[in-house]
């Protein structure tokens, strides 16, 4: 049976509306999005907004025992693996509220973390 189109207006309004809703808060948690990783080491902590700009850097006592290109290394690949987490962060977001099988999850997960991969786990260390 066809479904009246006063119906379907109304249902569609909702929907809209509902989708309008999401989008709010998705884009408000999106902004709030921030994650901090600590270097293997311990020489420093890097925190990331949701843009993956370095928004803090903490450096140990330790750090300063580090050459200046074993500090500069330490700081890139910790701020590359502190994307990477908040990229993670931004999939769990996004599937919380869509469904993490959902396209919307799907394609803003993809974005995130092919933006901001994960490093490979030696990177670091290899330069040592």
């Amino acid at each position: 049976m066809p479904q009246d189109p006063e119906d379907f207006l109304v249902d569609w309004e909702r929907r809209v509306e509902q989708q309008t809703m999401l989008t709010a808060e998705l884009s408000e948690r999106m902004e709030q999005n921030q994650a901090s990783v600590e270097s293997r080491g311990g020489e420093a902590v890097v925190t990331v907004d949701s843009s993956g700009g370095m928004i803090a850097l903490r450096l140990s006592e330790r750090a300063m025992r580090l050459s200046a290109r074993e500090l500069a290394e330490t700081v890139l690949d910790t701020n590359k693996r502190a994307q990477a987490k908040m990229a993670q962060q931004m999939a769990d977001l996004v599937g919380s509220l869509y469904g993490p099988g959902s396209e919307t999850a799907s394609f803003i997960s993809g974005v995130y973390t092919r933006q901001f991969p994960e490093p490979p786990e030696d990177e670091e260390d290899d330069r040592r």
